[in-house]
């Protein structure tokens, strides 16, 4: 096989296909040097991968790009090259990018607990019941009623009583979660004789701290989602009368039981590789839109509203969070025995997307050459359907 010197080659033509050794093969002939590079296919005729990355890698096809201001993956270098009349990268454009939610729970004092150990106290049959509701609440109807009639509702409301994400707000949600730019300061030093002063950088600190933001809920007709907002402003009532008192151990530890955490992942085209992540620590709903049902048509998208929330502070791209994140879901999992089969995007199995409900997620860290790093992470999931 004769070698192509790149730098005599100008214009490349292709000569007709050949037959050697039982297989069919094409050459690539340069017309000025009359050296030829010849690539064996298979017997249909189609072009292999080694035919398809010799044209693709030929000095050739670069210029037929580079005619056009496109460059070739791999001469595409952001920080040891200067591309002069700018650059269009496709390779590793970010275009639709799909978030995803994580809520956790607050831990509300609405089943009794032992005042050391914090174990939930159980009636007769070993269970948290109505009878174990907290002294504060445990003569008042509202929360009777709702220990007996929406059991899951009080579940997401007390992490201690049941463990794991708050599903309902993550399925429920139907805007995006809006995040604080970064603003830095600025620190102005004395001015001299003639009026002059120089101003130097500050921090930014202050953008992550005492954050507000809203999202906005689609809400069942059972009222599934209004329910637990509506608890939760009942049981802050009852604390700010001092009818009901957070645990003793959070009371020590100055833990603030009534807030909870949220997610934020922005992942890929493919689903599931992580390019963006951070968490909203302290957060605490403020409002309950009541006044959506001062009329009853709802026939335009179905009953939806927003509450507005806040946030003590905000991180993110932090490796922190991506450990924090799989610490909490194994220990969901662990405690709940969920999560037995992984779920993909695509399933081979059955040539179709992978659409069973999951019931935990999970970050996985995978090699990627062309990434800066070497490596991404993934968002997986798993869940106890299985076809």
């Amino acid at each position: 096989m004769a070698k192509i010197d790149p730098s005599k080659l100008r214009r490349t033509s292709y000569t007709n296909d050949f037959y050697q050794d039982g297989k069919y093969g094409k050459k690539i002939l340069d017309d000025v040097t009359g050296d030829s590079l010849e690539v064996k296919v298979n017997a249909a005729g189609a072009d292999s991968e080694t035919f398809r990355d010799a044209i693709l890698s030929s000095d050739l096809y670069k210029l037929a790009l580079h005619g056009s201001n496109f460059y070739t993956k791999d001469e595409i270098d952001l920080y040891d090259n200067i591309y002069r009349f700018g650059l269009f990268n496709p390779y590793n454009t970010a275009t639709n990018l799909k978030e995803y939610l994580f809520f956790t729970k607050p831990d509300l004092n609405i089943f009794s607990r032992d005042d050391i150990s914090g174990v939930l106290k159980t009636d007769t049959n070993g269970v948290a019941s109505i009878n174990t509701l907290s002294p504060g609440l445990i003569d008042l109807p509202f929360w009777k009623d709702l220990v007996t009639e929406r059991p899951k509702t009080v579940s997401l409301l007390q992490n201690s009583y049941s463990q794991g994400w708050n599903m309902l707000l993550q399925n429920s949600v139907m805007s995006n979660l809006e995040i604080p730019g970064i603003e830095g300061t600025v620190i102005d030093s004395p001015q001299n004789n003639y009026g002059v002063g120089f101003q130097y950088r500050g921090t930014s600190e202050a953008s992550d701290d005492s954050l507000d933001f809203a999202l906005e809920f689609k809400d069942t007709k059972w009222l599934d989602v209004y329910y637990f907002f509506k608890a939760y402003e009942e049981y802050e009532v009852l604390k700010h009368h001092g009818v009901v008192a957070p645990w003793q151990g959070y009371i020590v530890n100055r833990i603030l039981h009534d807030q909870f955490s949220i997610y934020k992942f922005m992942v890929g085209d493919d689903m599931e590789t992580i390019v963006y992540w951070g968490k909203l620590y302290g957060v605490m709903p403020m409002n309950l839109p009541r006044e959506v049902f001062s009329t009853g048509d709802f026939s335009n998208g179905g009953l939806s509203y927003t509450i507005n929330f806040k946030a003590a502070f905000f991180e993110d791209m932090r490796k922190e969070i991506i450990a924090d994140f799989n610490s909490l879901s194994k220990s969901f999992a662990d405690a709940n025995g969920e999560g037995k089969y992984q779920y993909e995007t695509y399933n081979s199995s059955i040539g179709m997307g992978d659409y069973r409900p999951a019931k935990t997620a999970y970050i996985e860290k995978f090699a990627r050459p062309d990434s800066p790093s070497g490596w991404v992470y993934k968002l997986k999931w798993k869940g106890d359907k299985e076809f």
